[in-house]
């Protein structure tokens, strides 16, 4: 089965079990789905952010780039010349989603924020709009995109916020004890069942009650739906959300553990 034809009738799955605000019962994720997942305001910093991703879009400047997740294949990794928009537009989220991350970091409002594979800055600039006060570390496998990254975070004044370049496997231990805690997590560096796993184990000691671990691309493969299984199996993990593109963790105690699909 090629990877569209199983993402579609993964999507056909998901649309027939996905449930609704209405038939939520838990307080927490029915805050969250109306304060945030249907939150419909235009806030200010969307049109800055928009015309940052134009941009980008529009910048045909070469770039050598390196994929190590699962473009590569059962290569190490592969490396190819690119044009910044289209690696923008192959790398970077929907304009829906990462608006939805915005939301979700602004209401969080978490002190620490980490990032797998920012790619050209777009997503960690939104990001990093949505709560300024935070810590902020993004990785980036290919220095190339990563200066790209650097020059728009620059151009948007952010500050606090640490562009990590290399291997994730290799710098990820070393970003790990730069922080005490993992308020806010984003896997979207390697789409790839065994990376995904360790990098959550690795990470899973730094969260706390507060945490929310956000996996990108859940049911890309069998892998990663295989990956995505166990981590909500994790015992310290008690919910669980399932947004079709993405893979809500959170880690709330003294409630029941829930796993909930559900349609924003």
């Amino acid at each position: 089965m090629n990877q569209l034809l199983f993402q579609t009738n993964r999507y056909l799955k998901y649309l027939l079990t996905a449930k609704t605000r209405y038939t939520i019962h838990s307080p927490f994720v029915y805050d969250l789905l109306n304060k945030v997942l249907r939150d419909n305001t235009r806030y200010t910093d969307y049109a800055t952010l928009d015309q940052v991703r134009n941009k980008l879009l529009a910048n045909t400047n070469l770039v050598e780039t390196v994929d190590m997740g699962a473009g590569a294949g059962k290569k190490k990794y592969t490396t190819a010349v690119f044009p910044v928009g289209k690696l923008v537009k192959l790398r970077s989220q929907r304009k829906t989603q990462i608006e939805m991350l915005y939301r979700l970091v602004k209401y969080l409002k978490p002190h620490t924020i980490l990032e797998f594979g920012t790619a050209a800055g777009v997503s960690g600039s939104y990001l990093k709009m949505a709560w300024p006060g935070s810590k902020m570390i993004t990785m980036e496998g290919c220095s190339g995109l990563a200066a790209v990254a650097e020059s728009v975070f620059s151009d948007l004044k952010l500050t606090d916020i640490q562009v990590a370049v290399g291997d994730f496997d290799a710098i990820l231990p070393s970003v790990l004890q730069q922080v005490d805690r993992l308020d806010f997590v984003f896997f979207d560096g390697n789409h790839r069942k065994e990376p995904t796993l360790n990098y959550f184990n690795q990470c899973l000691p730094l969260a706390n009650e507060s945490s929310v671990f956000i996996f990108d691309d859940i049911h890309w493969s069998p892998g990663m739906e295989d990956a995505w299984e166990e981590i909500k199996q994790q015992e310290k993990v008690s919910i669980t959300i399932d947004l079709f593109w993405f893979g809500m963790v959170f880690f709330r105690k003294g409630i029941e553990k829930q796993d909930f699909i559900i349609r924003p």
